[in-house]
């Protein structure tokens, strides 16, 4: 009876497990045509409308404009001029953005500020001398930031003073 027992679940697994017929290729065929893609139908694509163009002032759109500084240098005597002239330093390839202020060195009779470039250098400055795209003139130097005077154009001919500052960047 205990060999009976033992062989039922043999006997059991093995009716139950039963060949498939069916060959690989009818197999693939079936599957082949039950397949149904789900692909996003495409967005409808843009036409263009070109609009006439109509001219409506005096300044052509297709000619390089003057500068307004041009037209308006009759004019410039009435305000004030920054020196144009002048020799530019090393600090004023950069925009303020991207110079930082390291720390300062000096005594009480001068003290220098000191100016991470991008390129990699350390420079010192003080003030009276320049920084930055917009002929920036260092006024004061302290241990926390450089007190800087930006000149920038009005656009009309004349220019316009700007007060900013460099902060001491902490690490």
């Amino acid at each position: 009876m205990k060999k009976v027992l033992w062989l039922l679940p043999i006997v059991i697994g093995l009716v139950g497990c039963k060949a498939n017929d069916d060959s690989v290729e009818q197999f693939i065929a079936t599957t082949h045509s039950e397949a149904k893609a789900r692909v996003k139908p495409l967005p409808e694509s843009f036409v263009f409308t070109a609009e006439t163009f109509v001219m409506t002032s005096k300044r052509v759109p297709f000619v390089k404009p003057i500068p307004e500084q041009l037209l308006a240098k009759e004019d410039t005597g009435t305000c004030w001029q920054p020196q144009l002239d002048r020799p530019l330093s090393k600090l004023e390839e950069f925009a303020l953005e991207k110079l930082a202020m390291k720390g300062a060195i000096g005594n009480n009779k001068q003290l220098w500020g000191l100016v991470f470039t991008p390129e990699g250098d350390l420079m010192k400055i003080k003030p009276g001398q320049y920084i930055g795209l917009n002929r920036g003139k260092v006024l004061t130097v302290s241990d926390k930031e450089i007190e800087i005077e930006e000149t920038l154009p009005d656009g009309k001919g004349c220019w316009l003073k700007r007060p900013t500052k460099l902060a001491l960047v902490q690490q």
